[in-house]
Parts: C-alpha cells; structure tokens; sequence
C-alpha cells in the first residue's frame, strides 16, 4: 500500500506537512506536561496517517484552495489516535507500532484520559472549519464509533455471532472514520451533495475492507511489518470474520473443538496453530480475503460519477493496494 500513499503525500506535500504542524502543535498542555507525552508516543510512532490522507485528497478532488482542511485533516487524526489509545485499554494491548502502548508505559487512568484530551482538541480544531455540518459529521462519526467499540465487547468471545454483527461492530469502529473523514473533506468545498455521498461511500467501503484485511493479517501477517504480535486478536478472544466463518461452516464435533480452543484461560501457540489448521480447512482466510474484496470493488464503484483527476487515480489505486497490504 506504501505507493498510492506515497504518491499522494507527495501529490499533497504542503497540505500534508502543514497538516502535520496543526498536530503538532495541538498535542501538549501546559497544565498536564504528560498529555504531550503520551500524545507524542502514539502519533509520533509511526502510523501512515491514511484518514487525515484521505481528507485532504477529498478537498483536493474538488480543487479546494483555503487551508481549513488542514485543521479539518488533524481533527481526523486526533479522534483516530483518541480511539486506539482507549482499544488499547479496552484490550489490555501491549505492543502498538512496534512500541509499548501508552497504558502499559502510563497507566490505563492516563490512557484513557489522554485519549479524552484528544477527543476535545479534535472538536477545538472542528470549530475552526466554521462549518456545522462538519461538525455535525464528525460528532455523528465519534457517537457511531463508541457504538461500535461496545458492539465489540458485546460479542467478545460468542462464536455464534452472525457476519452481519460483526459488519456493524467494523462500520462503527472503523469505517465510520474513513467515510467521515472522505465525507468533511469533500463538504468544505463547494461539492454537490451527490458528490459528497459519493466520497462518503467511498471512505465507508474501504474503511471496511481495511479493517477485514487487518482482522486476516491477524492470523496470516508478519509480525515485523504489522508492529504488533501475530494472533493478538485470538489471544484477546475477539471474533473477527475468519473464525465467524469457520464457525458456520463447522460440524458440533468442529464447534465445539473451536470452542473448547476460545474456553480456555490462557491459549497458547500451540491453540492458535490448531485454530489456524481449522481455518484453512474451512477455507475461512480465502472467503475473509474475498470479503475485503468485494468492499474494495464497492469503493472503486463509488468514485465512477467522480471526474477523472490524478487524485482520483490514486484513491482508486488505494482501494486496490488495501488487498496487498502486510501491515
């Protein structure tokens, strides 16, 4: 996925590196020096920024000249960067980027309330678009996001939960960012409202093939590329689409084999290589991956009423590369 981000960092370079400045420079507290500290640890370790990316390819698709995506593309970034430090609480995470996640360096209390912090700039830099619709988007996408993280936890650990559950915990813990974020980008232009339901399909679809790629790496990815332990959603008990499918397709003697697998206080190694042999048996890593597809192809489809632009191309090709990252 490295090229059409590169590309389009490059295409954006000056909104991309005043984007980065508005981060920045909202990141610390004079009251609450650690706010900067754990900040810091987290948006300065190495994400690809892919959402606030996506915001400013948006605004640029309809040729927007002022510079209020730039506060518009931080806010993004802030309220994504807010959601992983409180899954990382949530999820008892360990290793984020490679790097020690800020509960374990911090505490969950600081985690948790930096993460808040982040949430409230995020909205600080809204009001700088001077647009409510924005910032009815945004507020809309971060009501839909917490949705989703209580889905999450709702349906840890039940194997019985349908594919259907499991694509509304994603569209709210992932995909509401992408498409709110595609979506404000093109709603501080002058885009009509068809284009602008045009970008949010767009950021929804990929958004959620992001995600079901990412629910796959678990089990299939390299652990030096992901920056994080292989098989951390299994040892976390979450159910992500490979083993819902399995699951399905499974025998009782099956089911309760994978149960007895998901019952058991400490997995180890060994239960994930048996979990991993029941879902190539199952076929459940090909379907997950063609699942991904499909949501990729839906996002291509949304771009067709877009005029053709080298930004165009290059969201496209974004689409695409979602089914070849590693990471």
């Amino acid at each position: 996925m490295t090229s059409s981000i590169s590309k389009l960092s490059d295409l954006l370079s000056e909104k991309v590196k005043n984007t980065n400045r508005v981060i920045e420079e909202n990141l610390s507290s004079e009251e609450a020096p650690i706010i900067g500290d754990i900040a810091s640890h987290l948006i300065k370790s190495g994400g690809k920024r892919i959402r606030p990316l996506l915001t400013l390819a948006a605004s640029k698709l309809f040729d927007y000249k002022g510079s209020k995506d730039t506060f518009l593309a931080a806010a993004i970034e802030y309220i994504h960067s807010a959601t992983l430090l409180h899954d990382d609480v949530i999820d008892r995470s360990e290793i984020r980027r490679g790097l020690k996640t800020a509960n374990i360096v911090w505490t969950n209390k600081y985690s948790v309330l930096v993460g808040d912090f982040l949430f409230s700039r995020a909205f600080q830099l809204m009001v700088k678009t001077q647009s409510l619709k924005i910032m009815k988007t945004l507020s809309d996408a971060s009501a839909i996001i917490s949705q989703g993280e209580i889905l999450q936890v709702g349906i840890e650990r039940k194997l019985h939960v349908s594919q259907e559950d499991y694509l509304k915990v994603i569209k709210g813990k992932t995909s509401a960012l992408f498409s709110a974020a595609c979506q404000a980008g093109a709603e501080i232009t002058e885009a009509s409202e068809t284009h602008i339901k045009a970008l949010r399909d767009y950021g929804e679809c990929i958004g959620t093939s992001f995600q079901i790629i990412d629910d796959l790496l678990d089990y299939l990815g390299d652990e030096s590329q992901m920056g994080k332990n292989r098989g951390n959603d299994f040892f976390e008990r979450k159910i992500t689409l490979p083993i819902i499918h399995a699951y399905e397709k499974s025998s009782e003697a099956e089911k309760k084999f994978i149960s007895r697998i998901f019952k058991k206080p400490k997995p180890n190694h060994h239960d994930l290589n048996d979990l991993l042999e029941v879902l190539e048996n199952k076929e459940s890593l090909l379907y997950t991956k063609n699942q991904a597809l499909t949501w990729s192809e839906r996002s291509i489809d949304a771009l067709q009423i877009i005029e053709s632009s080298e930004i165009k191309t290059l969201m496209t090709e974004l689409a695409k590369e979602i089914m070849t990252r590693t990471s």
